[in-house]
């Protein structure tokens, strides 16, 4: 059995990345991701060098870090309204218009994740992450075509355009729009460019 010490230094230790993941998603979201150095992130957090470098080997391991706690995050607050709708066509609405309320809730999750995406270091197109959302639009595409509900479609072409809208959305979520608009709009537009047989008028 674990003994308490251990359980209380892995407990302080999850503590600690969690505190450095975050005050990098604030340095990133601030500066960019090229100019968010470990010196930079570790004075911000109030801390020594040796003490990020310690949690995270490099600062490649760093920005890796706060890519998968965005990615997670979005996971959390979204995986069950998508996963638990009744239909294919409600689980498209629930990730498109989820999504666009994500970006408002965690404006500078995203602003640090869209930072270090137009970094050479990370693109996204690299990332599993990434890969894993596409598909996972995909399968709703492909069941809602199957089931009738939307048209005959092109999975692939149609889950890049989604996140194509996505990505604007994210900008003008930043620069101040209206978030019940952009994400009622988005709904509106892919709601009627995927329908089917079922939701013909």
């Amino acid at each position: 059995m674990p003994s308490t010490r251990a359980d209380n230094d892995t407990f302080i230790h999850r503590a600690r990345r969690t505190q450095l993941i975050d005050t990098a998603i604030d340095v990133i979201a601030d500066v960019g991701a090229e100019r968010a150095t470990i010196s930079r992130i570790a004075e911000r957090a109030g801390i020594t060098r040796g003490v990020v470098t310690y949690h995270f080997t490099s600062r490649r391991a760093l920005l890796d870090a706060v890519v998968v706690h965005v990615y997670g995050l979005a996971v959390d607050v979204m995986r069950d309204r998508v996963q638990d709708a009744p239909t294919a066509r409600d689980s498209l609405r629930e990730f498109i218009v989820g999504s666009v309320e994500f970006y408002a809730q965690y404006p500078a999750a995203m602003a640090a994740l869209s930072a270090i995406y137009r970094s050479p270091e990370m693109p996204r197109e690299d990332r599993g992450e990434h890969r894993t959302e596409l598909t996972d639009v995909q399968d709703i595409l492909i069941a809602g075509s199957r089931s009738g509900e939307f048209r005959d479609l092109d999975p692939t072409i149609m889950a890049a355009t989604i996140r194509s809208a996505l990505d604007a959305a994210l900008v003008r979520i930043r620069a101040g729009a209206d978030v019940t608009h952009e994400s009622q709009e988005l709904w509106s537009l892919f709601d009627a460019a995927t329908r089917g047989r079922q939701g013909a008028v």
